[in-house]
């Protein structure tokens, strides 16, 4: 054993090993003996009935949400999908409104009306001689005619109610 007599920081005696008289003798019965009844009432597992409502209503909850949330993601996709094929198909109907609209003025241009005019209907282009040139009198003039403004009183105010209510 170690002695304390030089004042160390250290209490070695801690790790020498033990005699057997210090050791203390355990107390031989330590058990406790419960009734049978006790016993089979602390091995049944208790359900409290607030705690089992209260985790089936938090399930129920959250897999509402869950399930709203799978839904609104499946519309988005939907919906995704339904705009980008309606997109395609706008996409090519403006193709072919250009494809119409070009052949349409190919149709109508001026070089085309006058080739068919020349070849279908027999025409041609206007010539010198064709021209005839016609002259107006001098004295073309044009005259206003007045109304007799001998009118009766009666007649008078009917015209005049009518310009009021036209």
């Amino acid at each position: 054993m170690a002695t304390h007599t030089r004042g160390e920081a250290y209490d070695f005696e801690l790790f020498e090993p033990k005699r057997k008289q210090e050791l203390q003798p355990q107390p031989q019965n330590n058990v406790i003996r419960l009734p049978r009844e006790e016993l089979e009432k602390n091995r049944r597992p208790k359900h409290r009935a607030f705690k089992v409502i209260s985790v089936c209503t938090f399930l129920v909850v959250m897999l509402g949400i869950v399930g709203t949330f799978v839904y609104g993601q499946v519309r988005l996709s939907e919906l995704t999908n339904e705009i980008n094929s309606t997109t395609t198909e706008l996409s090519e109907q403006e193709s072919l409104y250009t494809q119409l609209k070009m052949k349409s003025q190919a149709k109508l241009s001026l070089e085309t009306v006058e080739e068919y005019a020349e070849t279908q209907l027999g025409m041609r282009k206007l010539e010198q001689n064709q021209v005839e040139y016609i002259s107006l009198s001098e004295g073309d003039k044009g005259e206003v005619l007045e109304e007799d403004s001998s009118e009766n009183w009666l007649t008078s105010a009917w015209n005049f109610i009518q310009q009021l209510l036209s």
